[in-house]
């Protein structure tokens, strides 16, 4: 080679090398980190939706479970209270018929 074309050679090189320098490449570990941000960004929403919808199932659960409850709470105590009642009723009624049972004997029998 001559030397003049080694001179020629030279620039060129490196004005390639500059040229593949200042081309920018692409960061694709960038890239890659913003795809799997969005795809773990769309599943944990999906996944954050099917919990909510779940939570307000469990609530719409609870809420009719301490209706049932409230429910039976009160039917228990009108319970309580007619047994209360009909004890008294009959407690009544025992002591209405032992003092009949009772005024009988007191009388004398008749002696012939």
């Amino acid at each position: 080679m001559r030397p003049e074309e080694s001179r020629t050679a030279e620039p060129r090189a490196v004005s390639g090398r500059m040229a593949l320098a200042s081309r920018r490449r692409r960061p694709w570990l960038l890239i890659a980190a913003a795809l799997l941000f969005a795809v773990l960004s769309a599943i944990l929403w999906a996944k954050w939706r099917d919990s909510r919808t779940r939570a307000e199932q469990l609530q719409a659960e609870l809420k009719q479970v301490y209706a049932e409850a409230e429910a039976l709470r009160t039917q228990a105590t009108r319970a309580e209270q007619r047994i209360a009642q009909l004890e008294r009723d009959l407690r009544a009624l025992s002591t209405q018929t032992g003092a009949k049972d009772a005024k009988p004997a007191t009388k004398p029998k008749n002696t012939r």
